[in-house]
């Protein structure tokens, strides 16, 4: 499966809304795929806490500073 190449205004994005903020729930994806995702933006949607800075750092450490999408023409 390919995989979004972009590298930059990289976001972390929660996998499931309640999933809680640890790095399992973390998911790096560009703004792009970030906007793609269903979850993202929707209006009556409870947006989960925030990730801590630790967290979002050992998100794109794990990511290699890359979007992790991995959808076919996700924003293509």
């Amino acid at each position: 499966m390919s995989r979004c190449t972009k590298t930059r205004h990289l976001e972390v994005h929660h996998i499931r809304t309640d999933g809680g903020n640890g790095i399992e729930n973390a998911r790096v994806l560009c703004q792009d795929c970030h906007e793609n995702t269903g979850s993202y933006g929707s209006s009556g949607h409870n947006s989960p806490p925030a990730f801590s800075a630790e967290t979002k750092a050992k998100a794109l450490k794990n990511a290699n500073n890359q979007c992790e999408c991995t959808k076919k023409d996700c924003h293509s």
